[in-house]
């Protein structure tokens, strides 16, 4: 009887836990991943394509009319992002994914003003 007990505590606890940790996972739709320049493949005014890690293949992602595009989290507009990106400077940019809709909130090229990398 104790272990059937023993087992059915454990089987609770295991499904506690995965549901948990797929909650948590439902409920960050909005992410921030810090990126190499060199990660950032292809970007125009209406989709980029991205390494999100060194490795890993590139994901591409649409940008909206609500895109911030900017620079130590000052707003610039497209043609000075593409400029950022063509040159690959600064060397991190942090990009905003919305991954249900699989868009762009913002992309920061040299991340946070006060921080250094």
């Amino acid at each position: 009887m104790n272990c059937y007990r023993a087992l059915q505590h454990g089987l609770l606890l295991a499904w506690m836990l995965i549901s948990h940790v797929c909650l948590a996972d439902n409920l960050m739709n909005s992410v921030e991943y810090q990126v190499s320049a060199t990660n950032l493949k292809t970007f125009s005014g209406t989709a980029l394509s991205v390494a999100l890690c060194d490795g890993c293949n590139a994901q591409s992602f649409s940008l909206t009319n609500t895109t911030e595009l900017q620079e130590y989290q000052q707003t610039i507009d497209l043609q000075r992002a593409s400029e950022l990106y063509l040159r690959k400077t600064p060397a991190i940019i942090f990009i905003g994914v919305d991954r249900a809709a699989n868009t762009i909130n913002y992309v920061n090229f040299g991340g946070h003003a006060s921080s250094q990398y």
